[in-house]
């Protein structure tokens, strides 16, 4: 679908944007990733970040449901090496495995080992999806965000001054009809452990979501970023209510750009001029079997048309969709790639 600017945008857009067609301009400032899964020795991509003047924050998740063997010390081994290695350039995210959260020592156990790993320099903490949509106690309930076992985590967290970065819930699509009008038809058809259409008992997405803000609300002094737009990707009012509710709360973009991408023009624009402070820029570039030159080559791409359609004017086709650049101020360009990562991850830089 192609979306159309009117005359007053068009030129308002290229008066405010020193960024605007044929090869993207390299900006006066650096940029910031603050969503990647790295978490391994990169001597190329490190010298490719340098080149072209790039930092990331590289993040640990506990992705293990069920019985499946933890998958987590591995991640933030490579991780501190990966930090240490870059001198800085790459800074880094723990996480915890909450499936044992029923033992009685787990609180005390998980406080304990996040202190360790603050220590290795961990400027952030992750909660990923299987916390609201894969764990369970021994009864059968779900393990949500705000379960009485969690609080005291975010509690030390919050006198630690480390931010919580939370992936909970899942876009629409997972709890759609698996078809052809389903935008996440692809990712659900491989990854069917993730699908909740029909599934009994499963706590329905905005379940998930009002756990999270609780916890939002309970600790007014942790700073919230929540991943994927917040899984608000495809109703930025209901994102935008609770950016309002909540001033702790800030969201990346990570691989939903695509969203804003296929969305209104318009809406969009506005949305992200109105909530300028609360946004961060991420690709959720993830290294899993490529070749380090393929994840380069991958980052570097992303990275290259993500911001070709914030800071450029003319039209592009991002993802099968016809789509405007969004020619966003410099000002604003400087608050999404680098001024709110800055705000928002205390030791970034």
């Amino acid at each position: 679908m192609k979306i159309a600017m009117t005359r007053r945008e068009m030129l308002a857009g290229l008066a405010a944007s020193p960024f605007l067609r044929g090869k993207a301009a390299d900006p006066p400032f650096e940029r910031i990733d603050t969503h990647i899964h790295l978490n391994r020795t990169a001597p190329e991509i490190l010298a490719g970040f340098r080149q072209t003047r790039w930092r990331a924050l590289t993040i640990c998740d506990s992705r293990a449901i069920g019985d499946q063997p933890p998958d987590l010390d591995e991640q933030v081994r490579g991780a501190i090496k990966l930090h240490r290695e870059s001198k800085g350039l790459i800074a880094w995210a723990t996480s915890f495995d909450a499936r044992p959260f029923e033992r009685p020592d787990f609180t005390e156990t998980t406080i304990a080992g996040l202190k360790e790993w603050f220590k290795e320099g961990a400027i952030a903490v992750k909660i990923w999806k299987n916390i609201g949509m894969a764990i369970r106690s021994k009864s059968g309930a779900y393990l949500m965000p705000d379960n009485p076992a969690l609080l005291p985590i975010y509690e030390m967290m919050q006198k630690q001054d480390k931010t919580l970065l939370a992936h909970m819930a899942e876009p629409d699509g997972a709890w759609l009809p698996l078809d052809s009008t389903n935008p996440e038809v692809g990712y659900y058809s491989k990854h069917p452990e993730w699908y909740q259409y029909g599934r009994k008992g499963a706590p329905k997405k905005e379940e998930i979501l009002a756990a999270r803000d609780r916890v939002i609300a309970k600790y007014p002094k942790l700073r919230v970023v929540g991943c994927h737009l917040g899984s608000n990707e495809s109703d930025l009012p209901a994102l935008a209510k609770r950016l309002d509710n909540y001033p702790n709360f800030a969201v990346d973009m990570a691989a939903r750009v695509r969203y804003l991408a296929a969305g209104d023009h318009k809406a969009v624009r506005q949305f992200l001029n109105r909530y300028q402070d609360r946004i961060t820029y991420g690709t959720d570039t993830v290294w899993r079997t490529q070749t380090e030159q393929q994840v380069l080559h991958s980052v570097q791409t992303a990275h290259d048309r993500d911001w070709n359609f914030f800071a450029r004017s003319d039209e592009m086709n991002y993802h099968g969709h016809m789509t405007q650049g969004l020619a966003l101020p410099e000002k604003l360009l400087r608050k999404i790639f680098y001024d709110n990562p800055v705000r928002w991850f205390p030791g970034i830089v």
